[in-house]
């Protein structure tokens, strides 16, 4: 099995696409929403934080370390600080991570939970 980031260094020779991303607040709470299309391949950053994330709508394939496996709508995982994932959406798929954060700026916020810039 390949590993995430030898998949990232594929997925780079690739036309890329900017994913449909809706930010959304409450009282310490930062949640983001990503909308991805069927048949597209995206790498995620290296997460810094311990979060929830749910697959809202569709199914997607996960790569995380040596794990694959299918996700769908429904769904609620939890992230760790060091894990990276290669996604394949299978379906039109909708995923949010929630984040326990103050800011509000979108470049602090990533760089506090990805060491970059969202």
């Amino acid at each position: 099995m390949m590993s995430v980031l030898d998949i990232q260094e594929d997925i780079k020779k690739l036309p890329q696409i900017v994913p449909d991303i809706e930010h959304h607040f409450a009282d310490g709470c930062y949640a983001r929403e990503m909308r991805v299309k069927k048949g597209t391949a995206l790498v995620g950053a290296l997460h810094k934080t311990n979060h929830h994330f749910v697959v809202s709508k569709g199914k997607i394939m996960v790569q995380n370390g040596n794990k694959s496996e299918i996700l769908t709508a429904g769904y609620h995982g939890r992230t760790y600080p060091g894990d990276k994932r290669m996604i394949f959406a299978l379906e039109d798929s909708v995923m949010t991570t929630f984040h326990v954060t103050d800011l509000t700026d979108i470049n602090e916020i990533g760089r506090s939970i990805l060491g970059e810039e969202l």
